[in-house]
């Protein structure tokens, strides 16, 4: 088993702290497995020097606090996905009467599917105090593949999230609504000034009796009597797994340095979940099936391509031995039969397809009507060269038809043209 754990891909999950970075600021961190199932995470403290150091097999993912964050959502004119390079602008220009800062400092993120959203979720934080926590845990060796918000607005038509952490005294409550976005409240505030959870949450009555509730230890107790029953204890930032398991990724714009980083590690989580997953074996064991049976497939395949093959050369040397007795040796049945045969019409005075007589035969059968014979050619053996010969296309395109019916090659060369006698095929 720590063997198998050690081969899946793990999380090295950070959240950033709401003040500036300095070498003395801890920044709270744990190791998430890659099946994690239901054992607590182990949550520590590290200043970004006395981080766990990074490896091949480890995704380093920030997190960022739900406070640091502030949810729009809005309507993207049609046709912008078409043009990425103005998008960061016209997100901008969208935003630019809700936002409190100038377009300079702040950082923008779209939800992954925000092309096929009517009115996608923009998330929107501080880009300087981004900006530097990354540039410190990067500086520290750390190299952040992913960006995630502690919370996100579900999906259309999925149940409000209500999530107390903390304690009593310092707590705070998060609510996460799929149409409102993301808000919280301290939790001493929710005694004040409501008498229903209703009022207290936000939430209508139905919402809230749908609603998922989830509380830290020290807030469990307090969440319950304010908001009623239904609140479940959970261990102490056991919702990370699900800012993990979102979509979300607010390294996007200015942000995306390390994307290439992102995806290759995005790439390898994959494959190490593929190969190694318990999910997954069924599958696993059915690729080496397949595989194995391609294989003895492919090596049936070959033995009897083999088989025939030898079964034709021994076909064909029985051929060559049966005709021509005298033959001791046989290398190359066809090759050597070819030669057999041309032996025996050189000895008998017959002309073959390169000689001068037979070229000239052919020649003259071949030309169209109305075409005179060339008046000047050189002959080599098999091959006849023929000069001030200018036939139309027509002409050359019939020519050329009738001499590979007769098993000559035609083809132009230079200003002349040259005839070559084909060599005969192996039987």
């Amino acid at each position: 088993m720590p063997l198998y754990n050690e081969l899946l891909m793990r999380t090295l999950i950070i959240q950033l702290p709401p003040g500036p970075p300095s070498p003395t600021l801890a920044y709270p961190h744990a190791r998430v497995e890659a099946e994690p199932g239901t054992r607590p995470l182990k949550l520590q403290w590290a200043t970004a020097a006395l981080l766990p150091a990074p490896d091949r097999q480890t995704e380093t993912v920030a997190l960022v606090p739900a406070a640091a964050l502030s949810w729009h959502r809005v309507e993207l004119p049609a046709g912008l996905h078409k043009q990425p390079q103005r998008l960061q602008a016209a997100l901008y220009g969208l935003l630019e009467e809700r936002l409190l800062d100038d377009s300079e400092q702040v950082h923008l993120a779209l939800q992954a599917n925000w092309t096929n959203a009517p009115r996608p979720w923009v998330v929107v934080c501080d880009r300087a105090w981004l900006s530097a926590h990354l540039q410190a845990l990067e500086q520290a060796g750390l190299n952040v593949h992913r960006i995630v918000p502690e919370f996100a607005p579900g999906t259309s038509g999925s149940p409000a999230q209500v999530t107390a952490l903390g304690d009593a005294d310092t707590g705070w409550v998060w609510f996460s609504h799929p149409e409102r976005g993301v808000w919280g409240q301290p939790l001493p505030a929710l005694r004040q000034g409501a008498s229903s959870a209703q009022e207290r949450s936000g939430l209508s009555e139905q919402e809230l009796a749908t609603a998922l509730m989830q509380a830290e230890p020290g807030a469990v107790a307090l969440t319950t009597e304010l908001l009623g029953s239904g609140v479940r204890l959970m261990p102490p930032a056991q919702h990370w797994l699900t800012a993990l398991a979102s979509d979300w990724d607010l390294a996007q714009f200015e942000l995306r340095a390390n994307a290439r980083s992102r995806q290759l590690k995005n790439w390898q989580r994959a494959t190490s979940h593929l190969w190694h997953s318990t999910a997954w074996r069924p599958a696993r064991w059915g690729l080496w099936v397949l595989l194995a049976s391609q294989l003895l497939g492919l090596n049936a395949w070959a033995w009897k391509t083999r088989a025939d093959w030898q079964a034709q050369q021994s076909s064909w040397a029985q051929v060559l031995r049966e005709t021509f007795p005298q033959t001791s040796l046989v290398v190359d049945a066809p090759l050597q039969m070819a030669q057999q045969v041309e032996r025996l019409r050189k000895g008998s005075g017959q002309l073959g397809a390169g000689d001068l007589e037979a070229m000239l035969a052919a020649l003259g059968q071949a030309l169209p009507q109305g075409l005179a014979a060339p008046r000047q050619w050189t002959y080599e053996t098999g091959q006849m060269r023929l000069q001030d010969f200018q036939p139309d296309a027509t002409q050359q395109k019939a020519l050329q038809q009738s001499l590979n019916a007769l098993g000559y090659t035609w083809r132009a060369q230079g200003d002349a043209w040259l005839m070559i006698a084909q060599a005969k095929d192996k039987p």
